[in-house]
């Protein structure tokens, strides 16, 4: 006999389990009808509460975006620099390597192909942080963009060596390697 829940705790079970398949098996073989099999339904079931892939996907990857803000935030020390926020992103995806592993080859699909779901949902998200342009301004008035910007690029850059990695990545090792002598460049721009 099948579970009766409301049409918001389903809603809420099938995109949980969609972020739960993504994190697992990566993006490789997602469909509308894998996902509804992995919930446990038909095909028109899952359209009923939600018009396609495309919505399902976008609403996993805002949900999931709120949940890692909310996990950075928390981590947070009190009145944070930039590289303070820079560390604790580092150090909050070690918590969970092989989901961002998977996110990360979902992104990079979706922006090579202009058809995937994701795509439209990818190129409105590739902004920095609120939080990482507030504290920009804050420390580097002088060209807070920049900062930005090359913070940015560096990330993506670690993302994408992350995804080439045989062997499950150390996000904050990584990022310690490096942010020392990004940090440094900063210092021009400093008030």
């Amino acid at each position: 006999m099948a579970r009766r829940l409301s049409l918001e705790a389903r809603r809420s079970e099938i995109l949980q389990r969609t972020r739960q398949m993504i994190a697992e098996q990566g993006p490789e073989g997602l469909s509308l009808r894998a996902v509804a099999r992995w919930c446990g339904m038909s095909a028109p079931g899952l359209l009923h509460h939600f018009d396609g892939l495309k919505p399902l996907l976008e609403a996993v990857l805002r949900e999931r975006a709120e949940d890692e803000m909310a996990a950075y935030t928390a981590a947070l020390p009190a009145n944070p620099t930039l590289r303070d926020w820079a560390d604790t992103v580092a150090r909050v995806a070690m918590t969970r390597v092989e989901e961002n592993r998977n996110f990360d080859a979902l992104e990079t699909q979706a922006i090579a192909n202009p058809d995937h779901p994701a795509h439209d949902f990818y190129l409105m998200e590739t902004r920095p942080f609120a939080a990482t342009i507030t504290l920009a301004e804050e420390e580097y008035p002088r060209n807070p963009q920049l900062v930005t910007e090359v913070l940015s690029t560096v990330v993506d850059g670690l993302r994408m060596h992350w995804l080439r990695s045989r062997e499950a990545p150390n996000y904050f090792e990584d990022w310690q390697r490096v942010a020392d002598t990004v940090f440094a460049g900063f210092e021009q721009y400093r008030a």
